[in-house]
């Protein structure tokens, strides 16, 4: 079975006992303890096979018992016993992107050949949140493209204008007119 079917699982646990809340705190805790699971030597031990997942539970579980919700913890020493520990950053990023579905409110990326200003950004933000019905939070990245390119991953939004584009597009019409 996958790691992200796994992950699922477990995230479905959390969502159906813990509070809102809880969650968001949660997930602060869960991401920090993936990114500390992600580093290469740390890796390397908890995917070890040599070492007992006890063992694994005492090193990296056991010393965040306060700092951690209860329902957390024991999640994660189940996690522990099976051997799961690996998991915990895909856990995190499912937790995440199923409270930013509850929330509704997703982030979001601007692609354009010049610096938009911060009430164009408001603009497009207020036509997707009409248009998806979500609250969307845009970031500007610098690109060297001939037109506008917005992005929402965890919506699967596209939109694509380019200059290019709109030229091929009006020829073809041309020519079909014709």
């Amino acid at each position: 079975m996958s790691a992200e079917l796994i992950a699922k699982k477990y995230a479905k646990v959390l969502l159906d006992i813990d509070g809102e809340k809880e969650l968001k705190a949660n997930l602060l805790a869960l991401k920090a303890l993936g990114q500390s699971l992600s580093q290469p030597d740390i890796a390397k031990t908890v995917e070890s096979p040599l070492i007992p997942n006890s063992k694994k539970f005492e090193l990296f579980i056991k010393p965040l018992e306060k700092k951690l919700g209860k329902n957390l913890y024991k999640l994660l020493e189940l996690m522990s016993q099976k051997g799961r520990l690996d998991i915990v950053p895909v856990l995190a990023d499912i937790l995440s992107s199923e409270l930013k579905r509850r929330e509704n409110r997703y982030q979001g990326v601007v692609e354009a050949d010049k610096k938009l200003s911060k009430s164009e950004i408001k603009k497009l933000q207020d036509v997707l949140k009409k248009y998806s019905g979500a609250e969307i939070s845009l970031n500007q990245i610098d690109d060297k493209s001939d037109g506008l390119k917005v992005k929402v991953d965890e919506l699967g939004l596209e939109l694509n204008y380019s200059k290019a584009k709109l030229k091929s597009e009006l020829l073809e019409f041309i020519q079909k007119a014709l």
